[in-house]
């Protein structure tokens, strides 16, 4: 997807001007150089310049512009800038993921939980460089052949990274003794873009196995996850060779056209996610107490509210870089594109979190901070494929109508009892299902062009047939078919090994004491542990199981 960004959307050179093209002149004042980079950013005629710059308005004459930065030079700096801080917002909802996670949970995994969002950052980042980002966007095979439209293998540790670089694209990374070089497939700040994305896929899934999955059983599912389950995924839909990418830019291959349109990741990261969890609370089975001898489901409410709304809120922010960031540039007009996802993403968070709400006083008679929270995150899965492509009261409808299919989802989810704490299946894969749905519907003719080009169909509300309908339906299928095919291979075979879920006595005393020492609430008078806690976790177990 980055690649194909800096390969298919060049900026034109005709926006600056060559010492060499210039008469020499002296030097323009310093207060009118915002002026002149803002004519040269909208391709001004030299005359227009002369009027309005020179004194006198000298026909002919040309600005000297030596010592001034290039049109091109700022906006490559712009673009790459933009991409770096949506980086950072997309890492800061890995603290929204955190905080929702823990606040869900009970007091006596929240240390766990804690625990398991940082290394999803942590050891994400090392399988990422290792071999999951060569997965997801190398070309080539491992014997220098050409590339495929199913997995990757180029890049691996970023080794021979670098090749020819033109000194007029503006993306040298430096000059070495052979000449100028930049990274082969993309900008640094673009892989530091899609790891963000890696470590948000993962973490969909500890919510789903939260308070009784296994350490082990975390380390061994996150690395399939982000070194190989997510990567080809990618490298389908946002490499520039998978069979079912947009952008397609290679002759080898498979390739269904016209590609699938998922702009942020309703598919890619969300279903990916969701898919996952969905499998893997299944295999590992509900909590201890979750359901009565009927089936019917016994509460285990949050233990801190706070940190469940704080955490949406902080995603909700995050978002901004997940959304309106996959413009991956700024310049060229794609500011304004930009603006109108962040609007797009505002509007499809507002219309989940009225669906959700009101679903739950429908359902249960009273409202609720939980559904609330997920029927916000809902609009927002739902809405990422459609939201360069819809106008800003489609996002808003593919809000409401992804908090509608997020609360009912989860309800279905309790009534085959299966326990997901955090219906993290319902909100990424019911909404993540149906916002790919979304995106062959509601793409209208302008933005679709403007977001991938005029060869690539409007949705089929829009006049433009179910072809690109049936592109992504297709994508969703088989993106599930992978991802849960892959899940029951990883998840079974670990619960076969007799690896993946912890004991009962450990699930009883927590996993914070089981597994990390003490609990994360010290409640002892002196702050000396958790011996208090430890005492009350006996109790419990003795009134449930009964003694020894």
């Amino acid at each position: 997807r980055i690649y194909t960004c800096y390969k298919k959307r060049e900026r034109p050179i005709a926006h600056s001007l060559s010492a060499e093209q210039s008469t020499p002149r002296a030097p323009l004042h310093p207060s009118r150089k915002a002026t002149l980079l803002f004519l040269l950013s909208r391709n001004a005629s030299m005359d227009a310049m002369n009027d309005t710059m020179l004194p006198g308005g000298l026909p002919g004459a040309a600005p000297d512009l030596s010592g001034y930065v290039k049109y091109t030079d700022f906006a490559t700096v712009v673009d790459h800038l933009w991409l770096l801080l949506s980086a950072f917002l997309v890492f800061i909802m890995q603290a929204g993921f955190a905080m929702l996670e823990v606040g869900t949970v009970r007091t006596k995994n929240a240390k766990n939980l804690m625990i398991k969002n940082i290394m999803d950052l942590a050891a994400g980042a090392f399988v990422w460089w290792a071999f999951g980002f060569a997965f997801a966007y190398g070309g080539g095979d491992y014997s220098g052949g050409q590339p495929n439209g199913f997995i990757g293998a180029n890049g691996f540790f970023f080794i021979k990274g670098y090749g020819p670089c033109d000194p007029e694209a503006n993306t040298c990374l430096y000059v070495a003794p052979e000449g100028p070089i930049e990274p082969k497939i993309m900008p640094f700040a673009g892989w530091l873009f899609q790891w963000a994305f890696a470590a948000t896929a993962t973490t969909i899934v500890s919510g789903a196995v939260a308070e009784r999955c296994s350490f082990l059983g975390y380390v061994i599912y996150a690395t399939f996850i982000t070194g190989f389950i997510y990567p080809v995924v990618v490298h389908w839909i946002w490499s520039p060779y998978g069979w079912l990418t947009a952008f397609r830019d290679s002759p080898h291959g498979a390739w269904v056209a016209p590609g699938a349109v998922d702009f942020a990741g309703s598919s890619v990261v969300h279903m990916v996610g969701g898919c996952t969890a969905l499998v893997a609370a299944a295999i590992l089975g509900p909590r201890i107490g979750r359901f009565d001898a009927d089936g019917n489901v016994k509460p285990m409410g949050p233990h801190n509210a706070a940190f469940v709304g704080l955490g949406t809120l902080i995603l909700w922010f995050g978002w901004y870089g997940f959304n309106p960031g996959s413009t991956l540039m700024l310049s060229d007009g794609y500011v304004l594109m930009a603006e109108k996802v962040a609007v797009g993403t505002t509007l499809a968070a507002s219309g989940g979190a009225i669906a959700a709400i009101c679903m739950c006083f429908v359902k249960d008679g009273y409202l609720d901070l939980p559904p609330l929270c997920n029927g916000i995150l809902g609009g927002l899965v739902g809405v990422c494929s459609a939201v360069a492509v819809a106008e800003p009261w489609a996002c808003w409808v593919i809000g409401f109508m992804s908090g509608c299919v997020e609360f009912w989802f989860a309800v279905g989810v309790q009534k085959l009892k299966i326990d997901d704490p955090l219906d993290a299946s319902a909100v990424h894969m019911g909404c993540g299902f149906f916002g790919l749905f979304c995106g062959g519907l509601f793409g209208s003719k302008i933005n679709t062009a403007a977001a991938y080009g005029d060869a690539q169909p409007c949705g089929a509300f829009y006049g433009c047939g179910g072809q690109q309908l049936g592109v992504n339906i297709l994508g969703g299928v088989m993106i599930m078919a992978w991802c849960m095919g892959m899940a029951s291979i990883v998840f079974g075979a670990m619960k076969l090994a007799g690896i993946l879920r912890i004991t009962s006595e450990q699930e009883h005393k927590g996993l914070d004491v089981s597994y990390h020492g003490s609990a994360a609430y010290d409640d002892t008078i002196d702050g000396s542990g958790s011996a208090k806690y430890r005492n009350k976790v006996k109790e419990a177990t003795i009134l449930e199981e009964g003694p020894e």
